[in-house]
């Protein structure tokens, strides 16, 4: 690949990084991946294969063909794909119906893809997702449209891999993530203890359950967000100083097991400053009114 094809090729890879890296969207990522990878390439079929290590399986997340849904391989030497994955090796496969064995000992084509979908595939190349020794999955893209497969494709093909592998781990982790949170916000939900959210200046963001029982009588929650906490429950009036304290101290957490126990939990923002205040209330039958 000679100098200014090569630089052009690497801009092209770059540009695409921005939109991939703030892609959060698993689906939508990868179905941008693939189409990317087909076009820059230019080939007539691009798959990406998704490693389960669990069930050392692969399973196929993006196919652009209305002749097959789902392919799921075994990570091991029948097919070129697996053996991709488990030798961790990018291959060129110049005549996949070839005697493969040449290239190397254990390596078979399945062609039960093609059968199954009456398509004929001529050439191939793969490459592994690999992000930090861990696999992520493993390209494999089909008949380049104009000459075969060569190390210039190879190139390109891993320096977007690298591109596509993090943003995949970045989606995945934002995921898990959100999963988290949304566990952490159930539990919050449901749990018999009172929870008033409110931001440094004191105004109120967020309340549980068990805590909406203690509004003023017929209104609702929509009706007092935003509004000054220690205002719609007075029976928190006896924590002012406290909260004060952990906002101007900048202090993750205070807790007392007095007459009206309770947790106050700070949350900060990038800069390490309090931002929000979490108070949690446990009720008891002597409590504050």
């Amino acid at each position: 690949m000679d100098l200014e094809k090569t630089v052009a090729s690497l801009e092209r890879v770059i540009s695409l990084g921005e939109e991939l890296l703030t892609t959060f969207d698993i689906n939508a990522l990868l179905s941008n991946i693939v189409l990317n990878v087909q076009e820059i390439i230019s080939v007539e079929g691009a798959t990406l294969y998704l490693v389960d290590p669990i069930e050392k399986l692969m399973i196929s997340h993006v196919i652009f063909s209305d002749r097959v849904e789902e392919i799921i391989l075994n990570v091991d030497n029948t097919s070129i794909a697996g053996f991709t994955a488990l030798n961790r090796q990018s291959l060129i496969i110049p005549d996949a119906y070839a005697d493969l064995s040449k290239l190397f000992p254990a390596l078979t084509f399945n062609k039960s893809v093609d059968s199954s979908s009456k398509f004929k595939t001529r050439d191939i190349i793969t490459h592994p997702l690999i992000i930090k020794d861990e696999l992520i999955g493993v390209f494999q893209l089909v008949n380049k449209k104009k000459g075969t497969f060569d190390n210039d494709d190879l190139t390109l093909l891993k320096n977007f891999s690298l591109l596509a592998g993090i943003a995949i781990m970045n989606a995945r982790l934002l995921e898990r993530v959100l999963e988290e949170q949304g566990n952490a916000y159930d539990i919050v939900e449901h749990i018999c203890e009172e929870v008033f959210y409110q931001d440094r200046e004191g105004m109120l963001i967020h309340i549980n359950r068990q805590a909406a029982e203690r509004l003023p009588q017929g209104m609702t929650f929509d009706q007092v967000k935003g509004k000054p906490l220690l205002e719609i429950f007075p029976h928190l009036s006896g924590l002012k100083n406290e909260i004060r304290k952990v906002i101007e101290n900048n202090i993750d957490k205070a807790f007392s097991g007095g007459k009206m126990p309770y947790v106050i939990v700070t949350a900060k923002n990038a800069r390490e400053v309090v931002e929000k205040v979490i108070i949690i209330i446990k009720p008891l039958p002597d409590n504050i009114e």
